[in-house]
């Protein structure tokens, strides 16, 4: 059998018609060896020439609608379904009252929202709003609460009732409590689980002196919390002293209008307002803390204070924290620290936008434990460059170019541009603020990036905080913080 099969396929291979061979260059086209010099290709992409970037901003002005003296609505509309989205934020302070109150502050947050209302039990409304293909959320954080609605267009004056009675008639359900308690304890113990987490409370400590803002409620006092203690405070919030409104989506605005109107005719109208919270003040120490845990990466939080906006610098330092470290794969840090050296997969800098505080700048990023050093070394000499001898002209264009490119981000769709026109308004800023913004930026000389990278990016007056195992890195005069001193 073999060998018939060895004869067929001879006699095939004999009967094959011969193929004259191909040559090559009958195969590839014609291709000058060089580009002429009146082509219109570039020689490089580094030659493409691209349009000058032109965009405006949507002015907040077009959109924005005053409901009564203390409630402002952004109606952003987008008929492409027919859904409609709103964010409420109430600018309130969650201020305790004492240090116990924290615990109650934190489970009143979640349980507005789960735990039912006067008439309804945590099952109904859920029931409720998965009838109406709805979602209701909120909380309270230490200057502002906020509720989110989403639902289709034409179920709003359903749910609008039933998000009154969320946040107006919270049940406060005692086993909804409870449930809320165990997993807040559980987060509680757990919280150092995560090297981030760990470095970020040793950060805290460092940098600021006590203030309420930064308690945090431990097992024992969310032990103690009653069902009573949250009745007693659940009034303070939500309530429309101030209030700024979001709303995108497919919705009449004049509709829109008066049923929000008719909405906050019946709201609740609560007590006196709580204190503001203290504004934060900052430890005078600098050097290198850390915090121990057997871990292979040094987790690591370089910082110093900032500014608190506005503030005339912050324009200028955002142009420099973009070519420090800001930028990703194009910035500094990123090409000597993770490119050139090989020391770490993520580093960056950063310039907080802060309306409530003095925000802080500084740099984070994760190596090696064993090259923590030499990471630290190599930041500062970056820090102190850019401070010494400022941007080339490149890097200042190219910096300048992409935060004012990255503005359409902000107006991406109508929920976006809806809550970046209420949280702007929120902030105090003014209706021409994004349309000035490109013109701040580009106004950015040299010397004043070089003056910002040396003002506050200046490696002597960071406070460091690093976890990790200090044997291992070999770091002199690291100042040790016990896991246990962490918190306020």
């Amino acid at each position: 059998m073999k060998k018939m099969l060895l004869l067929f396929l001879f006699l095939i291979g004999c009967v094959a018609p011969k193929v004259e061979p191909v040559a090559v260059a009958q195969l590839v086209p014609d291709v000058p060896e060089s580009v002429p010099e009146n082509s219109s290709t570039p020689q490089s992409y580094k030659d493409i020439a691209f349009p000058e970037f032109q965009y405006t901003a949507p002015y907040p002005g077009d959109f924005r609608i005053q409901i009564t003296d203390s409630i402002t609505l952004y109606a952003v509309r987008d008929t492409t379904l027919p859904l409609i989205d709103l964010t409420f934020y109430f600018k309130e302070s969650a201020f305790p009252k004492n240090r116990g109150e924290v615990a109650a502050l934190q489970l009143l947050s979640s349980l507005y929202s789960k735990g039912g209302t006067e008439k309804l039990s945590p099952a109904q409304v859920d029931d409720s709003l998965e009838f109406l293909s709805a979602r209701v959320s909120g909380g309270i954080s230490s200057t502002r609460s906020v509720i989110n609605l989403n639902c289709i267009s034409r179920d709003l004056p359903k749910v609008l009732p039933l998000l009154a009675d969320i946040f107006n008639k919270p049940r406060l359900d005692s086993s909804r409590l409870e449930l809320q308690r165990s997993a807040a304890i559980q987060s509680y113990q757990h919280r150092y689980d995560q090297p981030r987490a760990q470095t970020g409370a040793l950060s805290a400590k460092v940098l600021y002196k006590n203030n309420p803002k930064l308690w945090k409620a431990d097992s024992a006092n969310l032990a103690k919390i009653k069902r009573k203690d949250l009745l007693a405070i659940k009034d303070d919030f939500f309530v429309p002293r101030r209030v700024i409104i979001a709303a995108s989506g497919d919705f009449d605005i004049d509709s829109l209008k008066n049923t929000l109107t008719q909405l906050f005719a019946g709201w609740k109208k609560g007590k006196d307002a709580r204190p503001q919270f203290p504004e934060l003040e900052f430890n005078e120490q600098t050097g290198i803390f850390v915090s121990e845990k057997d871990i292979t990466q040094a987790n690591i939080i370089m910082a110093a204070p900032f500014i608190k906006r506005p503030h005339p610098d912050y324009y200028r330092a955002s142009v420099a924290n973009y070519i420090l470290g800001g930028s990703s794969f194009s910035s500094r840090l990123t090409t000597k620290v993770r490119t050139e050296a090989g020391l770490a997969y993520s580093i960056y800098s950063f310039a907080q936008s802060d309306y409530e505080d003095t925000g802080l700048a500084g740099i984070a990023l994760q190596t090696k434990i064993e090259s923590a050093g030499d990471a630290l070394e190599m930041i500062r000499a970056e820090c102190l460059k850019l401070g010494s001898d400022g941007p080339t002209a490149e890097e200042l264009e190219f910096a300048k170019n992409a935060l004012i490119e990255s503005m359409p981000g902000m107006f991406e769709n109508a929920d976006a541009t809806a809550n970046t026109f209420a949280v702007s308004e929120l902030n105090g800023r003014s209706l021409e603020h994004f349309r000035e913004y490109p013109e701040q930026i580009r106004s950015v000389t040299a010397e004043q990036v070089k003056a910002m990278a040396a003002k506050y990016f200046n490696p002597d007056s960071f406070k460091t905080s690093i976890v990790g195992v200090n044997e291992k890195m070999l770091l002199k005069n690291a100042k040790i913080v016990p896991i246990g001193e962490l918190e306020f």
